[in-house]
């Protein structure tokens, strides 16, 4: 009888972990071809692992080409996996059935780098609305869609009257803002932002971020949020209480870390000097690193040891030869030798506290 209630116990405690991560990404690789007849084959996502739970942020930050927006792609279904598999709601998704494939595309919204793309420059903006909601049985009737269309416009601070007018008829922000409504009609579970604020004035995107936060805390939303800016991630950060943040760079994971104890405390080298990147006002401070662009991008991503190995200034002969596993340190994990306990790294630790 305790042997059948442990049984049960361990069951339960199983769902509810599942429950809790929305979204789970297990050792994902996406492999391509550069080149017709003489290329080579390259893996732009190389064995990505990662979760999102309910009502959480996740912000996937890295510089441009490091795989975020294919993740994104493999994520949404656009692309299939080379290997390894994603989980929603604690299923395989490439397994999914037609009906739980379409709950999966209504509950799991993209909202896109270019909010222009996201609309028919010739159809009126509030069709768009009206077809979101009767494609996806939101509403049944005519005055149920109107609520419901004047509900998320309020949630995204939109009061200009959007009936009868076109794409071109509004700003760069107020589309994006669109964009986000047009998402949320849906009803979603999970928000996949790429770049959502690259293309906005910078005077406009302390507005979108502040609306994506207020709705993760008002919906308990889930969202994927994918950036190169580092100054965006962390604004991020300070608005939400539950975020998590994973550091991209030629298709692996070089860290993740909780709140703002990657901002805070970076650990990988590439961390490190994308932080320092980061324009600052201050006329005194000066960027110390030094980064070498030894190679090509292509080769980066078929290097035999850490892909980093090349440009980074503490680099070991283990780096190249070898890649490193991601090491847990305090409230981080890090894909860094320097923080292996059966490395010799006496001179690259040397060279880091100089740096610091």
């Amino acid at each position: 009888m305790i042997m059948k209630l442990n049984v049960i116990c361990m069951s339960h405690t199983k769902e509810v972990k599942e429950m809790e991560n929305l979204l789970e990404i297990i050792n994902v690789s996406k492999q391509f071809r550069s080149g017709l007849y003489l290329g080579t084959n390259f893996k732009a996502v190389d064995n990505v692992s990662f979760n999102l739970e309910n009502g959480e942020i996740l912000l996937l930050v890295g510089e441009s080409g490091c795989g975020k927006t294919t993740l994104s792609n493999l994520i949404l279904g656009i692309l299939k996996p080379s290997s390894g598999f994603i989980k929603y709601k604690g299923k395989i998704t490439s397994k999914f059935r037609r009906n739980e494939k379409r709950s999966f595309i209504r509950e799991v919204q993209p909202i896109f780098q270019d909010p222009y793309s996201t609309f028919n420059p010739f159809v009126r903006i509030d069709y768009y609305f009206e077809e979101v909601c009767s494609n996806f049985g939101i509403t049944r009737s005519k005055s149920e869609i109107e609520q419901k269309i004047n509900e998320v416009l309020n949630q995204v601070k939109i009061d200009t009257e959007i009936k009868g007018k076109f794409v071109h008829q509004f700003s760069g922000g107020q589309i994006q803002r669109l964009s986000i409504a047009r998402a949320l009609l849906a009803n979603p579970s999970l928000l996949i932002a790429d770049e959502a604020v690259t293309m906005i004035d910078a005077s406009l995107r302390v507005g979108i971020l502040n609306i994506l936060s207020d709705l993760n805390k008002l919906l308990n939303l889930a969202i994927l949020f994918i950036t190169h800016d580092l100054s965006v991630g962390y604004y991020m950060v300070e608005l939400s209480e539950r975020t998590k943040t994973v550091v991209m760079y030629r298709g692996t994971i070089v860290e993740e870390a909780t709140g703002e104890n990657l901002f805070l405390n970076p650990l990988h080298p590439y961390t490190r000097q994308l932080i320092e990147s980061v324009p600052s006002v201050d006329p005194n401070k000066k960027w110390h690193s030094a980064m070498k662009h030894a190679v090509l991008e292509l080769e980066e991503f078929n290097l035999k040891g850490c892909k980093y190995s090349k440009r980074c200034p503490f680099a070991m002969k283990i780096c190249e030869e070898k890649e490193p596993n991601l090491f847990s340190v305090e409230h981080s994990r890090v894909r860094c030798w320097l923080y292996s306990d059966t490395v010799d790294k006496s001179i690259a630790l040397n060279k880091l506290k100089k740096n610091q």
